[in-house]
């Protein structure tokens, strides 16, 4: 029996070598091919591109995690409910999106885009990936994918069909209404 939406989730979060990573969210959305989830951001220091705070502590995203593919992507917003641009990670494809309570382990392969609400986009976290390539935690045939992948990526966004309409016409949950969910599932 499938559990009523919105609901409280943990968001189980890799990136390469360290072990995964555990954040809070609200699953507002479960189909087969992809899950919308809302979170609060809590960040170690504030994430700068540009002169512009893109995440913080106290910020949102509205995450979009699909079946199958090579990134997820995020509506970012800042705490007063500013929408700031769209963050994606190239990660290693889902072939199963939910556990019970919990999104499969979702790997990071370092490479990210933001994308400013003009459709600039920003290639992030190279130094990154190319570390962890040398380090072998990503393998080459891994990496070329990634690679491929971010390209593609860049391409579409250029051409303005990324991200896809639904995380463009998304809109965040309101913080009350996020934190009745968050509070009235967390425990179930």
């Amino acid at each position: 029996m499938r559990r009523e939406l919105p609901r409280a989730i943990s968001i189980v979060y890799r990136r390469l070598p360290s072990p995964p990573q555990i954040f809070s969210g609200v699953l507002r959305e479960l189909t087969d091919d992809f899950v919308i989830i809302q979170s609060r951001l809590s960040v170690s220091h504030p994430r700068r591109l540009l002169n512009t705070v893109i995440a913080d502590t106290g910020y949102w995203a509205v995450w979009f995690v699909f079946r199958g593919k090579w990134f997820d992507v995020g509506k970012f917003f800042d705490a007063s409910g500013k929408w700031l641009g769209y963050y994606c990670d190239i990660i290693e494809p889902l072939t199963r999106l939910i556990r019970g309570s919990r999104t499969s382990v979702i790997s990071d392969l370092f490479l990210d885009i933001w994308i400013t609400p003009h459709n600039d986009c920003y290639v992030l976290d190279e130094d990154e990936f190319e570390s962890a390539i040398r380090s072998r935690s990503v393998t080459k045939s891994v990496a070329e994918k990634a690679r491929s992948q971010l390209q593609l990526l860049i391409k579409k966004i250029e051409q303005g069909d990324f991200p896809p309409s639904q995380v463009r016409e998304i809109e965040l949950l309101p913080a009350s209404e996020y934190d009745r969910v968050f509070n009235l599932t967390a425990g179930n």
